[in-house]
């Protein structure tokens, strides 16, 4: 599953051509800077529209429970930057009241998957073939820190079954549950996933459309002498695309 991201890349038109107004978009850039890479494990902030508050965008913490207070599995922290669309509304699941009752959307422009050959990885860059930004499906909360009792709000990106594109980049099967990817949400279902009730929800949850992704070997997301790729940092060029001698 990707941890890799960009966003506030584009312009406000272009975002408000998804979601909003210009003016809402504009407001939100400012406090923003153009992020073409970022990791989740370093636990950004992220354009969010809460279904509490449709009009504004809010940057909300990536890490549903952070990882400094998250609970231990195998003594490693559990990772809440994703939730499974097949478990978040079980009645054990952490994300069951945010599920229930707040739903939000993640404004991206792409995001990045790894192609393995021979035991070496090949970062590639997703997008729609339009190049628009696309709303992620997503659940958030306010966390309470229990050493100050500080509050932040906190996100964590939905996902579903891979279509086929992202499949193939993660050499898995499509359409399976075995093999994930981010939850992009149709313009069309915005008010349904914001404000529809559990079962309406569920049923957004599918294989993004075949055919609707473009995607392509990127530079690499970080530095590996041995190989030979240097890390460029978050700056256009990061997207570029690259040639490795390894891939036809």
């Amino acid at each position: 599953m990707s941890y890799d991201i960009s966003h506030s890349t584009k312009n406000a038109k272009q975002y408000a051509k998804r979601y909003g107004n210009t003016d809402l978009w504009e407001n939100a850039l400012e406090e923003s800077i153009p992020t073409y890479h970022v990791s989740g494990m370093n636990e950004p902030d992220l354009p969010v529209i809460l279904n509490e508050d449709p009009e504004n965008v809010n940057f909300l913490h990536w890490a549903f429970l952070p990882f400094e207070y998250a609970p231990k599995i195998k003594g490693k922290p559990m990772n809440t930057l994703h939730a499974r669309d097949n478990r978040i509304f079980t009645d054990k699941s952490i994300y069951r009241d945010a599920a229930d009752s707040r739903r939000c959307l993640v404004m991206l422009d792409g995001f990045f998957e790894n192609y393995k050959k021979d035991d070496q990885v090949y970062p590639h860059y997703v997008q729609l073939k339009t190049k628009e930004p696309f709303m992620v499906g997503g659940l958030w909360q306010t966390f309470t820190d229990p050493k100050d009792e500080v509050k932040t709000n906190t996100v964590t990106l939905v996902t579903g079954p891979a279509n086929k594109e992202v499949a193939w980049i993660k050499n898995e099967t499509p359409h399976s549950p075995e093999s994930r990817m981010m939850f992009i949400v149709d313009k069309k279902d915005d008010e349904i996933w914001l404000h529809g009730d559990v079962e309406e929800a569920k049923a957004l949850i599918k294989p993004f459309p075949d055919g609707l992704l473009d995607y392509y070997p990127c530079q690499p997301l970080k530095t590996v002498k041995r190989l030979h790729r240097l890390y460029l940092g978050n700056v256009p060029a990061l997207l570029e695309r690259k040639r490795y001698k390894e891939l036809k």
